[in-house]
C-alpha cells in the first residue's frame, strides 16, 4: 500500500514501512507540511502492530537539508514562530526514537543542519558512499536546534561532537566509518542490497523485542553503569515473564519449530 502525502510517501509492506521524502527539488527540506504531517505518520506506525521495521528514505539528491528557506525567513522574523517550529521537530525526532520497530535512515546524498539531526533519532543508519553529510549550523551562526548537541555526543563523543559541531565540516566517507557516526558506508549502487539484508534481519524477530531493547539502551544512556544493569535486569524480567514472546522464542528452539510471534 502507497499513501501519498504532501511532503512523503508512506509505503507499508508486509512487515516493514518506508517513509520515502519526496520534495526533490526543494532537496526534501523540512517546512510547515512536513511538521503537520509527519506526527501522524508515524504514529499510524506506532499503532500497526504488523509494522517490525521502519526506513526513512529519499527521492532527489539530499536526504534532508533541513528547514526550508521560506519557513526560515518566517522564522527569523518571529520568534514566537520560531519556538513553535523547534518544539515540533523536536517532538518529532523524540516520536522516531520512541518507536516501536527500529527505524533506518538511509542515506543516499546530503543530509545537513534539520536533515542531520533527522539521520540522528533513527536507530540504525547506512549511508551510500555518495552521500554529504554534515551539521553546518554553525556556518550560519546558528546553533543546533534539533537535537544535534543531545544526541552526538552520545554517538561519536563530546570532543568530536564539538568538533563537527563548531567547525561545521563536512564528513568524508573514512570519518564517517572511523567516529562510528554511522553504522555502515557502502558503494551507492549496492545501497538497496544492504537495505533489503538489514530488514530481512529484523523482521523475523517480534517487534515487542525491538522495542524492549531499544528501551534498554536509550534508557541506559543517562545512566551510569550500575544504574543502568538494574535497570537492564528490570526490563528484562518484566518482557521475559511477564510476556509471550521471549519464551515462545525459547520453546519454539527446543521444539524445532517456526515461532508464533504475538507481536
Amino acid at each position: 500500500m502507497v499513501k501519498q502525502i504532501k511532503t512523503h510517501e508512506l509505503i507499508i509492506n508486509k512487515s516493514f514501512a518506508e517513509i520515502l521524502l519526496n520534495r526533490p527539488d526543494e532537496l526534501n527540506s523540512i517546512n510547515e507540511d512536513f511538521l503537520e504531517e509527519m506526527p501522524e505518520t508515524l504514529k499510524s506506525l506506532e499503532d500497526d502492530p504488523s509494522i517490525r521495521a521502519v526506513l526513512i528514505k529519499s527521492t532527489g539528491r539530499a536526504f534532508c537539508v533541513g528547514l526550508d528557506i521560506n519557513l526560515l525567513k518566517k522564522a527569523f522574523s518571529d520568534d514566537d514562530y520560531f519556538s513553535s517550529v523547534l518544539k515540533r521537530l523536536r517532538n518529532i525526532f523524540l516520536q522516531i526514537e520512541s518507536l516501536s520497530a527500529p527505524v533506518v535512515a538511509v542515506v543516499n546524498g546530503v543530509a545537513r543542519a534539520g536533515g542531520f539531526e533527522l539521520m540522528l533519532s533513527a536507530d540504525i543508519i547506512l549511508a551510500s558512499d555518495t552521500s554529504k553529510i554534515g551539521d553546518v549550523h554553525t556556518n550560519f551562526s546558528v546553533p543546533p536546534g534539533g537535537g544535534s548537541t543531545s544526541r552526538l555526543p552520545k554517538i561519536v563523543g563530546p570532543k568530536i561532537a564539538k568538533e563537527l559541531i563548531m567547525s561545521a565540516k563536512w564528513l568524508s566517507i573514512d570519518e564517517l566509518k572511523q567516529i562510528g557516526l554511522v553504522n555502515k558506508v557502502v558503494p551507492q549502487t549496492e545501497l538497496e542490497k544492504e537495505v533489503d539484508l538489514l530488514v530481512d534481519s529484523l523482521i523475523d524477530k517480534p517487534r515487542s523485542i525491538h522495542k524492549t531493547v531499544k528501551e534498554m539502551v536509550n534508557t541506559s544512556l543517562n545512566l551510569d553503569i550500575q544504574k543502568g544493569t538494574e535497570n537492564e535486569i528490570k526490563i528484562f524480567k518484566e518482557y521475559v515473564f511477564g510476556g509471550h514472546d521471549a519464551k515462545e522464542g525459547f520453546w519454539s528452539y527446543i521444539e524445532n519449530r517456526d515461532p508464533d510471534w504475538k507481536i
